[in-house]
């Protein structure tokens, strides 16, 4: 079969396109930037040059495919104009999906995010449970609006459009930007990383990078049209989750805890020396403010509607472990 693929060159991507070429299919895939595309060239994939923007250039790219994973999304942590999270997140889906109708393709998964639902102030998340909070930052109210955009496509177009959103991924790394809990990972077992943000009782979601592919596959299999499905794993405080990574690694730091009032502090003094020096900074205010929250999410749906099978914390741990050492 010929399945297209947007942000094939991001973290979760990549491992996407490798399941999707391991089962035979032949993936094309829309990039921007051909250079960082070359890994995937070597796998035998397809590589179309095209902005989310650019819709003749994605029907072009998406002819003669059955399947859309549109994964690609602004996603940093700063950006200049809060409106380009919302031009290429929302008006992006738009105009992938528009795309897509065009080029006759029969099913799409598009990739949101857990932080759309917001932390469990009030229990434990799901797709059912109103958000207890506005949102954060930019990132998470633009991923919302292209939600709605998706909705609007289904209900008025008739498309099989289905969500899927990952909660904190982490997992070996193939290429592309890795995610920051592989990264943190990565950091510990070289002993760069000494940090525990905010306390060792804040709980978060993690899911291992397999667990995610295999929930994009089977939403694109057996999801319903419209229907959100989150892609979650364990839920574990920082204090069991450095334990696990401590035992695994075998690596034994004494960590630091950083508490929220310290880490906004470094937030507005890293974000002004890197507005001195024209840089992006790599932390905000809006960012940290998360992390005074926890962010329990269950799932249940994904596992019962899609058949999702979880990894064992312990094993996905080690798996990501090894292939850092």
């Amino acid at each position: 079969m010929k399945v297209a693929i947007t942000g094939g060159t991001g973290f979760i991507g990549a491992h996407l396109i490798r399941a999707l070429v391991d089962a035979g299919h032949h993936v094309v895939a829309v990039v921007r930037n051909p250079d960082k595309a070359k890994p995937m060239q070597a796998w035998g994939v397809e590589c179309v040059k095209a902005d989310l923007q650019d819709e003749p250039g994605l029907i072009a790219a998406f002819e003669g495919c059955q399947e859309l994973y549109h994964m690609a999304a602004c996603a940093t942590v700063w950006e200049k104009q809060s409106e380009t999270y919302f031009n290429v997140n929302a008006h992006g889906t738009d105009t992938v999906l528009k795309a897509a109708k065009s080029a006759g393709i029969k099913r799409t998964v598009v990739t949101s995010s857990g932080g759309v639902f917001g932390p469990s102030v009030t229990g434990e998340v799901s797709e059912q449970k109103p958000r207890d909070l506005n949102y954060f930052n930019a990132y998470e109210a633009s991923k919302a609006a292209s939600d709605l955009v998706v909705l609007r496509h289904v209900l008025e177009e008739g498309m099989h459009v289905v969500l899927v959103s990952p909660t904190r991924v982490f997992g070996p790394y193939l290429w592309g930007e890795p995610a920051s809990v592989s990264l943190m990972i990565k950091r510990y077992i070289h002993g760069n990383w000494r940090l525990i943000p905010g306390g060792r009782h804040w709980k978060g979601n993690y899911v291992y990078v397999g667990d995610v592919v295999q929930g994009h596959l089977l939403a694109m299999e057996n999801g319903r049209a419209g229907s959100n499905y989150l892609l979650a794993g364990h839920n574990m405080s920082y204090g069991e989750f450095f334990e696990v990574l401590s035992d695994v690694s075998g690596q034994h730091h004494r960590m630091v805890v950083a508490p929220i009032w310290l880490q906004m502090a470094f937030a507005r003094f890293h974000a002004f020396v890197a507005r001195m020096r024209g840089r992006r900074p790599d932390l905000t205010t809006e960012w940290v403010r998360r992390g005074n929250y926890h962010w329990e999410v269950s799932a249940q749906k994904s596992t019962e509607e899609l058949g999702v099978e979880l990894t064992a914390f312990r094993e996905a741990l080690i798996r990501t472990v090894q292939s850092h050492q």
